[in-house]
């Protein structure tokens, strides 16, 4: 995929991020990373020229509480943040969240 810069993600991740984004499931565009879903977990995984690295979000059994914590946290008033792009509302609406 031409979105992500596998190698300038360091060998702890370039694999990883690279199996999660052609097996997993794509979540939402955040900021400076796509969100995206794979084996029971959600991870980050930075796009191009953003300068951040990967992560693990949250477990996916998890990710409606995480929501509610965010949301909480930042004051918005709907579960799923404004600020989110191109949110795989199929998918959320499959964990009872959009």
């Amino acid at each position: 995929m031409k979105k992500y810069d596998f190698d300038s993600m360091g060998a702890l991740w370039a694999d990883q991020a690279r199996q999660i984004t052609e097996k997993g499931e794509f979540v939402a565009h955040s900021g400076n990373w796509d969100l995206w879903s794979y084996s029971g977990t959600v991870y980050s995984i930075p796009v191009m020229g953003s300068g951040c690295g990967a992560s693990v979000w949250c477990p996916l059994s998890g990710l409606r509480r995480h929501l509610y914590h965010l949301r909480a946290v930042c004051g918005y008033t709907s579960l799923v943040p404004s600020y989110w792009q191109n949110v795989n509302t199929e998918f959320l609406r499959g964990l009872g969240i959009a």
